[in-house]
């Protein structure tokens, strides 16, 4: 990933993968990610896809049943 370190912004919740709430919305932020590269292709370009689906790959995780079975708080 290339970041511009002189972009300067407040981040808004468009700028998350979110539907309701982050807790970074409305922190103010130096830099932003203008390039986002994987396995040397370029992604992302300011703000433009240049990826499709067939660019990722799956990466299967199993959560240990110990840590789903504790408390959330």
């Amino acid at each position: 990933m290339l970041i511009d370190t002189s972009i300067n912004r407040k981040l808004v919740k468009d700028d998350f993968h979110v539907s309701d709430y982050s807790p970074w919305e409305g922190w103010d932020v130096r830099g932003w990610p203008v390039t986002t590269i994987l396995r040397g292709k370029v992604i992302v370009d300011n703000g433009r896809l240049h990826g499709d689906t067939r660019d990722g790959q799956l990466v299967k995780r199993k959560i240990d049943g110990a840590i789903l079975r504790r408390p959330a708080c």
